[in-house]
């Protein structure tokens, strides 16, 4: 999104606490509003390439991919079938 500001992106990933950025990340990847939902994920991209291992292993947690699975398997207000 060309009016997202890198700047923003950046002071982001470099003040807050890796387990705030991903509950804060997690909560907005899991938005009904399609395009705050696709911002969070540019954001966590920005994090996973300009942030060290401590952000990749807290990303790596059960808790963090768990989140995901949820967006995946939830669409449209109901469960995807396995």
């Amino acid at each position: 999104y060309p009016e997202d500001s890198w700047e923003t992106v950046q002071a982001f990933y470099q003040t807050v606490n890796p387990q705030v950025a991903l509950r804060l990340l997690a909560h907005k990847i899991q938005s009904p509003q399609e395009r705050e939902a696709l911002k969070a994920l540019t954001v966590l991209e920005a994090c996973m390439n300009e942030c060290g291992q401590k952000f990749h292993n807290e990303v790596a947690k059960f808790r963090f991919l768990n989140e995901l699975i949820k967006v995946i398997f939830f669409c449209n207000g109901t469960y995807l079938d396995s």
